[in-house]
């Protein structure tokens, strides 16, 4: 039986040239090899589009420019419109997959027909590429659900998602902007999509220096803890709003703090 195709979305935004020619030959190198790349390219800078343009002697790459200033969002919904594959995985240009990531997620999900979106552990390095720590994320679909209403439960950056689930929950919502991923996790678990996390590191995930988030970032966030409040996890969902509050009232150079050590 041939191997699933799999469509990898990966966004661009004026990244530097270094982390694109890395990232992406973490990509093309892949020991699973039934790939379509469909490059999202909204980049202004020459150095990154000549960056991506490199690449573009692989037959399996694709590039859209269609200079969208609509957010990430979008551009993500871009690429998954035209995507032919059964499994549809995420890809940054700053974070390194491992040389198994997509083909350990592909054999999880061929093996397990109930799970519609899966992530996996992830470790996190600094900007240059020296090893901070490991970030570790909640496995089964029951904690992923509960955890969901305290923090994001998995990593965008390292996510595969069945193209069918798209289909009947919709793509990512472009209305929140920053949280798209959040979102559509949300939506997800309403929808009684099962959400899964391999206990596996399969990204190096870059750290920014300073606060990767801004308020923008956590306003979203606190509109969709309060749409998906959970009677349920009340606990948790109380909690999750409380916290956010507590960040957008705390100083930046605290903030700064909190990222680094609770990311």
């Amino acid at each position: 039986m041939n191997d699933p195709l799999v469509s990898v979305i990966y966004p661009v935004f004026n990244d530097l040239p270094a982390d694109i020619h890395q990232s992406l030959t973490s990509i093309i190198d892949q020991d699973y090899k039934n790939l379509e790349i469909i490059i999202i390219d909204d980049s202004t800078n020459p150095d990154s589009i000549n960056a991506i343009d490199k690449f573009s002697y692989d037959r399996r790459v694709l590039i859209l420019r269609e200079n969208s200033t609509k957010g990430l969002a979008q551009a993500l919904n871009n690429g998954i419109k035209i995507a032919k594959g059964k499994y549809i995985a995420r890809a940054d240009a700053d974070d390194i997959q491992y040389k198994k990531r997509i083909r350990t997620q592909v054999e999880y999900m061929e093996l397990h027909a109930e799970i519609g979106i899966l992530g996996c552990n992830v470790n996190y390095i600094d900007s240059e590429g020296k090893f901070v720590k490991k970030r570790t994320f909640p496995e089964e679909h029951q904690h992923i659900s509960k955890y969901l209403h305290l923090r994001n439960p998995i990593c965008h950056s390292v996510v595969m998602i069945r193209k069918q689930v798209l289909d009947e929950i919709g793509a990512y919502d472009a209305d929140f902007r920053r949280a798209e991923d959040y979102e559509l996790w949300f939506r997800a678990d309403k929808n009684n999509v099962l959400l899964f996390n391999l206990q596996e590191v399969l990204l190096d995930y870059k750290m920014a220096s300073s606060v990767k988030r801004d308020d923008l970032n956590w306003k979203m966030n606190l509109i969709l803890k309060k749409k998906y409040f959970s009677g349920k996890h009340f606990f948790e969902s109380l909690m999750g709003i409380a916290s956010v509050y507590m960040y957008l009232y705390t100083p930046k150079s605290i903030q700064s703090f909190i990222y680094n050590k609770l990311a």
